[in-house]
């Protein structure tokens, strides 16, 4: 397993950060649909799983960007602990971006099923949607990979 130590942290030099709060080793939004991320909360050491597309309404041929770069999550219950807390109580992970919408969408369930979300308290998620569609895009090695790394508490402070 790679230890955190060697991903991307916040910088303490100001330098353009074209991934905007997101920990990811590369730019991000390059020929794909969305990411898949992992919002960590340092200090009650629980995590949220989610996904984010890069663009609504037409996604790689068109339509608007999404403000992915500062999104923090659509769940109620993440958006009223971080706005009651410091911004750095909390790391954001990029698992891995997929090319598909129904990749991206397969990712998440798969992630929230692979760490058993809803049954531990270790996760702000509370369900899983079921999947409904052709699953075009396999999760990827390095997402399970850093998903586990997101999962090892010991890398902490």
């Amino acid at each position: 397993m790679v230890s955190l130590g060697n991903m991307q942290r916040s910088p303490k030099i100001l330098l353009p950060k074209p991934n905007g709060q997101w920990i990811f080793p590369e730019v991000m939004g390059v020929n794909k649909v969305g990411f898949i991320y992992a919002i960590r909360d340092l200090v009650l050491k629980r995590a949220y799983l989610g996904k984010k597309q890069y663009r609504v309404q037409g996604l790689l041929k068109g339509g608007q960007e999404t403000a992915w770069r500062t999104y923090k999550s659509s769940s109620t219950t993440m958006a009223q602990i971080m706005a009651a807390r410091p911004k750095e109580e909390f790391e954001y992970f990029v698992i891995e971006e997929y090319a598909t919408k129904s990749g991206l969408s397969f990712a998440e369930t798969w992630s929230l099923c692979h760490v058993e979300a809803p049954t531990t308290p270790l996760w702000y998620n509370t369900r899983i949607e079921k999947v409904a569609w052709a699953v075009k895009e396999n999760v990827t090695f390095r997402h399970k990979e850093r998903l586990d790394m997101v999962t090892d508490w010991s890398t902490v402070g």
